[in-house]
């Protein structure tokens, strides 16, 4: 097979994550570069992607597939008539997602959700469970069982969306900037906080890193005792958030972006 470029976009919903992948020979696509961009920082969002695209590290793609939870963003990205001769894919429903879902209702359940699932079950050792966390404006953390079944999880606030709320349904508590959490060290959001501030830094932080454990820990003994699970589940972590909180959880692999992964994976059959 001859490898050629794909991109791939995920349109949450306060970011957009793009990836471009080279498919070929490997049986996984292998990213080239990955970014985001912030849909509130930029004036026009379809502009934002297009000069990212003409960047001069990025090859013209040759397939794109597009993805996402955030549908005006990602009708007007679609309709762009910037895309030329290229007619981007676009994955809305659970039935496009080569993903077996035993839930109540598997086509009410976001695809970003089943396509972390997804990259999940194709990414690493086959036959394996495995535990999926993104920590985005919602953080999810569902379980997948060694025979590739997606079985649900959980949904809670994000860092961000938690942070909007103490801001915004409180009178004086001040709007945290949870992004800076990336460059605190372990020690730089101290227990217990000596100020407001430092108050709601390590609630928010340490509250969350605390609910991801719990969680996660719960879905590993439901995946031994329930699904017989004979391995200890990999646990994996993504998302924006992800990269700041995953340093706290050694037994945790961080993926970039894993619902790109899902989609490049998926450009092949659609």
């Amino acid at each position: 097979m001859t490898a050629h470029q794909t991109l791939v976009v995920d349109v949450g919903n306060t970011r957009a994550k793009l990836g471009v992948f080279e498919l070929g020979a490997a049986s996984t696509p292998q990213p080239r570069t990955i970014t985001a961009i912030e849909l509130a920082r930029v004036p026009n969002f379809t502009e934002a992607v297009f000069d990212w695209l003409a960047g001069p590290d990025i090859e013209v793609p040759q397939h794109v597939v597009l993805a996402g939870s955030n549908p005006p963003f990602l009708d007007k990205l679609l309709s762009d008539p910037s895309w030329g001769n290229i007619t981007p894919a676009v994955v809305q429903h659970a039935a496009q997602i080569p993903l077996n879902a035993d839930v109540e209702e598997p086509d009410n359940v976001g695809v970003d959700r089943l396509l972390n699932a997804f990259a999940a079950t194709r990414l690493f050792a086959p036959a394996q469970a495995a535990i999926v966390v993104d920590s985005g404006t919602a953080t999810t953390i569902d379980l997948v069982t060694p025979d590739g079944v997606f079985r649900g999880g959980s949904i809670l606030p994000g860092l961000r969306l938690s942070a909007y709320a103490l801001h915004d349904y409180t009178a004086r508590l001040p709007m945290i900037d949870t992004d800076s959490f990336g460059t605190h060290t372990d020690t730089s959001i101290p227990l217990p906080g000596r100020n407001t501030q430092a108050a709601m830094n390590a609630g928010l932080f340490w509250g969350q890193l605390g609910a991801i454990k719990e969680i996660a820990d719960r879905l590993q003994t439901t995946a031994i005792s329930q699904f017989s699970c004979r391995e200890t589940p990999i646990r994996i972590i993504t998302g924006g958030g992800g990269r700041q909180i995953a340093k706290h959880l050694p037994e945790t692999v961080f993926v970039d972006s894993l619902a790109l992964h899902g989609l490049a994976v998926l450009a092949n059959s659609i």
